[in-house]
């Protein structure tokens, strides 16, 4: 950390990124806003430590004034803030969370049952010329399906080591995520085999590589590179529609469908969605229960009205959710 924090709230801030990254945080956003908010008190000449209503709304008013209209990371940075200092006994204000919510550019693409079976189709006939990389075709049908049956960051597939895996027992610790939180979650008996199969021709073709899922040249995939992968398998799924047409895909939108999936399951087996969503976040490695939720507000319209659905207990409990983590 590069800056010296100056201001009256200096000596709690460096406390709170201590603790944050003794937690396995990441912080270098919340030091970004924090910086900002410790130079507004600066300027202003705050004399008391007292993290205030009025001192609040006025530093997110005047950085809208110098042009930041986005205010969810500031908000959120300064929320955080607050629950720290509260938690050390100090009347601190903290942000209600519906005040400034993560805008986003678009929706999550659930796949139907259809789409799933044409997209693997396609993938399984993927050729290692479509995409520049000659071990792709052996790539393509197995970490889409992996992302899909265990609801995994497209990321968190990529950066799967081979000691990551164990191939007897379906176990996989998932060590890579924006968290840097491990897990560790158990494939299908059939999503085992798939596995086993795929790592007996990986091993015809590479001698040594860390990544359970290389590229041709041991590295390992981008989200771009992993991206184009999947645009190119959905175009090849989809070959009467335009592409201009056709609705946007990412290697996100199938941990998307695995949790909707997940969710339709429950409902039709007439589950209490309230009671399994705390399974379904630690499996999916959420911090927050409403990132979980959110799920629930994006399932066709013919399973809204299920009775296995408590509305008033969900709503309250999802205030603000941020399904990109």
């Amino acid at each position: 950390m590069n800056y010296t924090f100056q201001s009256v709230f200096s000596s709690s801030i460096n406390g709170f990124i201590e603790f944050r990254e003794a937690q396995g945080f990441t912080t270098g956003t919340t030091i970004k806003y924090l910086r900002r908010f410790d130079q507004y008190c600066m300027e202003t000449t705050v004399k008391s430590a007292n993290l205030t209503k009025a001192l609040v709304d006025d530093w997110l008013q005047y950085e809208q004034n110098n042009g930041f209209i986005d205010m969810s990371g500031r908000s959120q940075s300064l929320r955080v803030f607050a629950k720290y200092l509260k938690g050390l006994g100090y009347d601190s204000y903290v942000i209600p969370t519906f005040l400034y919510r993560t805008k986003r550019t678009f929706v999550p693409y659930i796949l139907s049952s259809k789409e799933l079976a044409d997209f693997f189709d396609a993938a399984d006939r993927l050729q290692s010329w479509h995409c520049g990389d000659a071990f792709v075709a052996e790539v393509a049908p197995v970490i889409f399906r992996l992302i899909y049956t265990s609801g995994l960051r497209p990321q968190e597939a990529c950066s799967l080591e081979d000691s990551d895996v164990n191939l007897k027992t379906g176990e996989i610790l998932i060590r890579v995520n924006k968290r840097k939180k491990q897990r560790i979650i158990v494939v299908s008996d059939d999503m085992l085999q798939l596995l086993n199969e795929y790592v007996e021709r990986r091993t015809q073709i590479f001698v040594r590589t860390p990544y359970f899922f290389p590229r041709i040249d041991g590295t390992k995939y981008t989200s771009q590179q992993l991206g184009a992968v999947c645009d190119r398998c959905w175009k090849m799924a989809n070959p009467m529609i335009d592409a201009e047409y056709l609705p946007m895909l990412r290697p996100y939108d199938f941990r998307h469908s695995f949790a909707s999936a997940a969710l339709q399951r429950w409902i039709n087996e007439g589950v209490d969605l309230f009671t399994m969503l705390p399974y379904l976040r630690t499996y999916m490695g959420h911090e927050h229960f409403s990132d979980t939720a959110y799920y629930i507000h994006i399932l066709p319209e013919r399973l809204i009205s299920s009775p296995g659905i408590n509305w008033g207990m969900i709503d309250s409990s999802v205030p603000e959710v941020s399904i990109w983590d």
